[in-house]
């Protein structure tokens, strides 16, 4: 996942260098205050992408232990029922 991540943004200040280049053309060159913008925007990025890996990582995990916990208080609710059953079916006798 971190080599995907790290050639994502890799990707992304490859596509940013291309996109300045090319308007760098047609337009005047960035200020260094939008460069910084576009650095910041770019972190920003990378750290949401991050926790939404750690986000997605963890959830299936978390997911996995409640429907464990779920399947083990249906075997005791069965366990009960069954024996409420038995009860009844001995008292009617």
């Amino acid at each position: 996942m971190r080599g995907l991540l790290g050639s994502g943004l890799t990707a992304g200040f490859l596509c940013l260098a291309l996109a300045g280049s090319a308007t760098a053309q047609t337009a005047p060159a960035l200020s260094q205050a939008d460069t910084r913008e576009l650095i910041e925007a770019a972190k920003a990025t990378a750290k949401a992408t991050r926790e939404t890996v750690t986000y997605v990582s963890v959830t299936p995990d978390l997911l996995h232990q409640i429907l464990t916990k779920l399947d083990k208080l249906e075997g005791k609710l069965d366990k009960v029922e069954n024996a409420l059953k038995a009860q009844q079916g001995k008292r009617g006798r």
